[in-house]
């Protein structure tokens, strides 16, 4: 059964995405601390991954990568690979339910956040990229995760204020069930 979120239009997606793209290209060279950066196509993402299906999740997963890709000195297609896998992993365990600002969302965001960056620093040590491997996880990953976790909070903020409340009602003293009295 295919999920619908009828408050999240196409509109804001594409808002937010542009908004995303181009905050990745100018402000995320920018922003280096510790050694690691701000991937906001990393946390468009996995915060659209949350409500979306698991196909249209590995789909946004892989344009997100490739414009990161495109966009950094990194080799082509190691993020669009590891997004499209994370972006479908985080679908199929959230089951379109998560999105906004809740603490299982952020808990699943920030999980699969320091998952990509550790297996990016891996690969990135791998191919020659980074010669620390130490410097690769921990340096680069664990800031990365960091700062991106941090984004994050605001993207998700920001796309669950579109959503509607998750629920049976509006109202906040009802039940679908019928209490006996």
């Amino acid at each position: 059964m295919p999920l619908r979120e009828p408050a999240r239009t196409v509109k804001s997606v594409w808002i937010i995405a542009i908004v995303a793209a181009v905050l990745q290209v100018a402000l995320s060279p920018q922003i280096s601390i510790a050694g690691g950066t701000v991937n906001f196509m990393m946390v468009l993402a996995f915060t659209l991954a949350l409500s979306s299906e698991a196909g249209s999740a590995a789909i946004i997963g892989f344009a997100c990568g490739l414009f990161y890709d495109m966009t950094s000195a990194a080799p082509v297609g190691l993020m669009a690979l590891i997004l499209c896998f994370a972006s479908f992993v985080i679908a199929s365990s959230a089951r379109g339910a998560l999105g906004g600002l809740t603490r299982d969302s952020v808990r699943l965001v920030v999980v699969a956040t320091f998952a990509a960056n550790l297996f990016y620093g891996f690969c990135l040590f791998l191919l020659g990229v980074q010669t620390n491997l130490l410097w690769a996880l921990l340096g680069h990953g664990l800031s990365s995760t960091v700062l991106n976790s941090l984004v994050s909070l605001a993207f998700l903020a920001i796309l669950g204020g579109a959503s509607t409340q998750r629920g049976f009602t509006a109202r906040t003293k009802s039940s679908r069930y019928k209490i006996p009295r």
